[in-house]
């Protein structure tokens, strides 16, 4: 008698095995968790507290952008900039973009005080990714979570509930939904003793995997795992705000799939671990989100350096000084805005005279360094405080965000 064809391939827990590579494995991604966790600390050192701080919310919506990228649903990023200012599109599907743009900020600055320190045992709980599903989507308008499936058929997405119907992505066919808590029970236990240091890092990135691996949603999947993985980088102390593994994620798109799908891969025989998928296929997934975040790291190191970032300024304001409505800039300016960087605020009298200007001139470049956006006033007469404008930031952070410089007219 031939035996029934099954609909799911995956109904048990134990055919998600390895959750962790074995120890012999282990070993050579932990010299490259080292590497990330001295990094990130030698980041946070940088002698600039006050760019540090702005640009924990100024790279939300860069963050946003990515993450939403990866999925197709990105916005411009001076829509999102006018859409953190209610300033909606006319355009329903440009709107919509734009709604989920503001709750992925939303969510991923509500998440980092949610768990603001890291606790294995909370953190990888079936609950936590649902919180997250559900702040992400009680955010859109009813009319977003609707979705045309690949039958045609409509379905709406339901915030922080489990998806009823199959689901397929690429070649990967998700688990038999019945079994979504089981699956998420033994995600749980498999990475609950990963408490800090490198281990912790290291469970974090195959714990991105496998979320995405279960599928558990409907929608949301991709989003609610970044969110989940960023969150939990944060909370171990390693972002302090300054860098996230989406942006590296979404400009290296190809091989984030390729490592995934290696990732899905079942074992390859008998020196390919114990378990029902391929060991070697998520040691490549671990390599290479730990490069990822190796290199967001460095990256944003070299954006923090006081002195190049006071070259970046000068160049900045030689460019506006060319333009009439901003004509009385000043390279001679770059340094008082940098010393910004270090502090929070600055009397006017005290920002002028370290231009080094005569008065006169020095209201007029103060005057113009207001209204490009780099220094904001709470008062007409009140003190000064920098600013960062997702529009300047083709010369503060070059090539940080290229679609931010392209999209500024």
């Amino acid at each position: 008698m031939t035996q029934p064809t099954r609909r799911y391939p995956y109904d048990s827990p134990h055919q998600m095995q390895p959750l962790l590579p074995g120890e012999h494995k282990l070993d050579g991604l932990r010299v490259l968790a080292a590497q990330v966790i001295a990094g990130a600390g030698d980041l946070a050192a940088h002698g600039m507290p006050r760019l540090r701080t702005l640009l924990r919310e100024a790279l939300r919506p860069m963050n946003s952008y990515y993450t939403n990228k990866i999925e197709g649903q990105h916005t411009e990023p001076l829509l999102i900039e006018r859409a953190m200012q209610q300033d909606f599109s006319g355009k329903p599907d440009e709107a919509r973009r734009q709604r989920i743009a503001l709750a992925h900020i939303e969510t991923e600055r509500w998440s980092e005080t949610a768990w603001a320190s890291f606790d294995a045992g909370t953190f990888f709980e079936a609950d936590t990714v649902r919180a997250i599903h559900r702040h992400l989507h009680d955010q859109l308008q009813p009319d977003d979570l609707f979705q045309q499936e690949g039958d045609g058929k409509v379905a709406q997405v339901l915030a922080g509930e489990w998806r009823t119907g199959g689901v397929q992505v690429g070649r990967h066919i998700s688990p038999d939904p019945a079994s979504i808590p089981a699956f998420l029970d033994a995600w749980h236990n498999g990475y609950r003793h990963a408490r800090a240091g490198e281990t912790a890092l290291i469970a974090l990135g195959a714990a991105h995997h496998r979320l995405a691996w279960i599928h558990p949603f409907l929608d949301g999947n991709g989003r609610t795992a970044r969110l989940h993985t960023h969150i939990g980088l944060a909370s171990l102390g390693l972002t302090h705000g300054l860098w996230s593994p989406m942006r590296g994620f979404a400009r290296s798109q190809p091989q984030y799939y390729e490592a995934l799908i290696a990732a899905d891969q079942p074992r390859k025989g008998d020196l390919d671990g114990r378990g029902n998928l391929s060991e070697s296929g998520l040691v490549t997934f671990l390599e290479y989100f730990l490069n990822v975040c190796i290199d967001q790291i460095t990256f944003m190191g070299s954006m923090l350096d006081l002195v190049a970032f006071e070259t970046r300024l000068a160049q900045m304001l030689a460019a506006l000084g060319q333009l009439p409505e901003t004509r009385y800039l000043r390279p001679g300016a770059a340094f008082p805005l940098a010393i910004l960087g270090t502090v929070e605020s600055m009397e006017r009298a005290q920002f002028k005279a370290m231009t080094g200007f005569a008065d006169r001139t020095a209201d007029r470049v103060l005057a113009d360094l207001l209204k490009t956006g780099i220094l904001t006033s709470r008062s007409p007469r009140g003190p000064v405080e920098l600013a960062l404008p997702i529009s300047l930031f083709r010369w503060l952070f070059p090539r940080l965000w290229p679609e931010a410089e392209s999209s500024v007219v």
